[in-house]
C-alpha cells in the first residue's frame, strides 16, 4: 500500500502507464455507449417518412418532433451533465442510458402527436447528460498517449450508431412497420445499462476528489484491477473548487470577445445544416422519388461518410490548420447542398451527393472543436470548448424546424438546400474571421 500520494499524483499513474484490460473494457462500454446514442438520435428519422404517412402530419409537426428532441439534447448538456460532478460519471451514465431505453420502448407505444413530442424531448435530456459525461470518463479512463484517439473513437460511435439505425431500420420497418425501430434501439439501451451497472466503474479522479461514501474501498478496488498499489489512506480532500468561478466572463474580455462569439457563430452554423441533413434527408429523398426502404438504407452510406469525414479532419487540421481546414470543409458541404437541390432525381447520384455533404459537415465538427482548443489558453480552454458546443447546439433546434416549415411551403429542392448552403458560407467566414482576429490579438500582445 502507499500513502501520502495526492489525488492527482494517483490519477496520473493510471494515466501515465500503458493501457490496462480494466481501462480497455471501461473505454469500449463508452463507445457502445454512445453508438446506442446515435442510435436513439437517428431512429426517428429513419421512421419519419412511415410517421408522416400513417398519422397523416404535415412537414412542420414533424420539424417540430424534430427540434424538441435537439431541445431536449441542449438541456440535458446544460441541466443533467453537470450533475456527473455531484454524484458521479457511473451514476449519471448508467442511469442516462436506461432513462433513454425506457424512453425509447415508451414511443413504440404512443397515438398521439403531443405524447411523442413529450417524449422525444426527455430522450433527448438522456442524450445530451449522456455525450459530456462520457466524453470526461474516457479522458479519466485513458492513458495520456491514447486519449484523443479514444475521444475521436467515441465521437465516431455516435456515427456508427446512426449507420446501425439505417440498417436495422430499413429490414424491420418495411417488415414490422416505424416502432420496430424504437423498440429495438430501447432494448439496445437497456442491455447497455444493465453492463454498465455490472462493468462500468467509477472515475478514480471523481471518487479522490469528490471522496462518496465508501471511497476508499471502492477506489483501492479500482486500483487492484488495474494492478496498481493500493492505498491506505484517502489523499486530503481539495477544497471547493473555485478556480473556474468567472471564467465565463472571461470568454468575453476584450481579447476573447470576438473570438467567443465567431466560434459559437459558426458552431451554430454546423449544427444547423448537420441536424437538417440527418433528420431530413430520408424523406427529402422519398419525396425526389426514391423509394422509402432505399431513403432509410442510405443512411449506411452517409454515415460511413461521416465517419470518414470526423476521422480524417485531423489529418487535415494538421495539414492545413483547423481554421483553413474548416473553412474548407463549410465550402464543400454548401457546394454539395446547392449541387443536391439542382441535380435529377436520380437514386445513386443523390447518394452520392449527400455522402459528401455529410462527410463536409461532419468534418466540420471536428474542426471547430480543434480550433477552439487553439484558441483559448490552457486555464480557459475546457470553458471555451464546452461553450462552443453547448451553444452551436442549438443550431440542431432551429435547423430541422425551419426545414419543416419549408418543406410545408411545398418549396422544391433547389430552393430549400442553397438556404443550407448559404448557412455554411456564414460558417466558414466565422471560422476564417475568428481565425485572423487570433492572430492580430497575438501579434498586438
Amino acid at each position: 500500500m502507499v500513502a501520502g500520494a495526492g489525488h492527482s499524483g494517483v490519477s496520473q499513474i493510471v494515466r501515465s502507464g500503458p493501457l490496462k484490460l480494466w481501462q480497455l473494457v471501461t473505454l469500449v462500454l463508452c463507445i457502445l455507449i454512445n453508438i446506442s446514442d446515435g442510435l436513439d438520435t437517428s431512429a426517428i428519422a429513419y421512421a419519419a417518412p412511415s410517421i408522416l404517412k400513417d398519422w397523416r402530419l404535415g412537414p412542420e409537426t414533424m420539424g417540430l418532433i424534430f427540434s424538441l428532441g435537439a431541445a431536449g439534447l441542449v438541456c440535458g448538456a446544460i441541466f443533467v451533465a453537470p450533475l456527473a460532478d455531484r454524484f458521479g460519471r457511473r451514476n449519471i451514465i448508467m442511469w442516462a442510458v436506461a432513462f433513454n431505453g425506457l424512453s425509447m420502448l415508451m414511443i413504440a407505444t404512443v397515438d398521439s402527436v403531443e405524447a411523442l413530442l413529450a417524449l422525444r424531448f426527455v430522450t433527448g435530456l438522456g442524450i445530451g447528460a449522456l455525450v459530456p459525461s462520457l466524453s470526461v470518463m474516457v479522458v479519466e479512463f485513458s492513458t495520456e498517449r491514447r486519449g484523443n484517439i479514444f475521444l475521436a473513437l467515441v465521437h465516431v460511435g455516435f456515427a456508427i450508431g446512426a449507420m446501425l439505425g439505417a440498417a436495422v431500420g430499413a429490414v424491420l420497418i418495411e417488415a414490422l412497420g416505424w416502432r420496430s425501430i424504437f423498440v429495438f434501439a430501447g432494448l439496445v439501451s437497456l442491455v447497455l445499462a444493465a453492463l454498465s451497472f455490472l462493468l462500468l466503474p467509477e472515475s478514480l479522479h471523481f471518487l479522490l476528489t469528490r471522496q462518496p461514501r465508501n471511497a476508499l474501498a471502492r477506489a483501492n478496488a479500482l486500483l487492484a484491477r488495474l494492478n496498481e498499489p493500493l492505498l491506505e489512506a484517502l489523499p486530503p480532500r481539495p477544497p471547493a473548487a473555485t478556480a473556474g468561478q468567472g471564467t465565463v466572463r472571461r470568454l468575453f474580455a476584450p481579447e476573447y470577445r470576438t473570438v467567443t462569439l465567431l466560434l459559437w457563430l459558426a458552431a451554430f452554423s454546423r449544427y444547423f445544416v448537420s441536424y437538417f441533413l440527418t433528420q431530413w434527408k430520408p424523406q427529402i429523398l422519398v419525396l425526389a422519388g426514391v423509394s422509402p426502404t432505399l431513403a432509410i438504407a442510405s443512411g449506411i452510406v452517409t454515415g460511413g461518410a461521416a465517419i470518414m469525414g470526423a476521422l480524417l479532419m485531423g489529418t487535415f487540421a494538421s495539414t492545413l490548420g483547423a481554421p483553413r481546414a474548416t473553412c474548407v470543409s463549410f465550402a464543400l458541404c454548401a457546394a454539395s447542398l446547392v449541387t443536391f437541390g439542382f441535380i435529377q432525381a436520380e437514386p445513386v447520384l443523390l447518394l452520392a451527393v449527400a455522402a459528401v455533404a455529410l462527410f463536409a459537415i461532419e468534418a466540420t465538427f471536428t474542426g471547430v472543436v480543434i480550433a477552439s482548443t487553439r484558441f483559448y489558453p490552457v486555464e480557459l480552454r475546457s470553458t471555451g470548448v464546452g461553450y462552443t458546443i453547448g451553444v452551436g447546439r442549438f443550431g440542431a433546434i432551429a435547423g430541422p424546424y425551419l426545414g419543416g416549415a419549408l418543406l410545408a411551403m411545398n418549396l422544391d429542392r433547389a430552393v430549400v438546400y442553397p438556404v443550407y448552403a448559404a448557412v455554411c458560407l456564414v460558417g466558414a467566414t466565422a471560422i476564417l474571421i475568428a481565425f485572423r482576429r487570433r492572430v492580430e490579438v497575438a501579434g498586438t500582445n
